[in-house]
């Protein structure tokens, strides 16, 4: 969620986390913002905050894309156990196999949901 935050007078965007928690960099600017510094030094601390913001923003979704990429080959490797889809018949005396295969395909979609999710995540958004 994004949210206006106001510091001197250009009002600039404020990221919070997905859970609501206040990143450090806001934090940092409600602080200096509600001190009410009068001085030169605001466009600098602006200017030096959008950095700071910028780069964690930018390890945030470096950080959601390996996320992705770890989903990714959870369901290849899930993938290659599904093979054994093709040796069961259905008179197959072993009736837990089914249940085993179920669980695969079960597997398969919650990385598949976590995976889209962190990669909603690395494209900027929330996930």
């Amino acid at each position: 969620m994004t949210i206006r935050a106001e510091f001197g007078r250009a009002p600039v965007l404020a990221e919070q986390f997905p859970d609501g928690r206040e990143t450090l960099v806001d934090r940092l600017r409600r602080g200096l913002s509600e001190a009410n510094l009068d001085c030169g030094c605001r466009e600098t601390a602006n200017e030096m905050l959008d950095q700071v913001g910028a780069e964690a923003e930018l390890i945030r979704r470096a950080d959601a894309l390996v996320d992705a990429r770890k989903m990714r080959d959870a369901i290849v490797l899930v993938l290659a156990l599904l093979g054994e889809l093709d040796d069961l018949m259905p008179d197959e005396p072993d009736r837990s196999a089914f249940d085993e295969i179920a669980g695969l395909f079960q597997d398969v979609a919650d990385f598949a949901a976590f995976g889209a999710a962190a990669a909603r995540r690395a494209a900027g958004g929330h996930g």
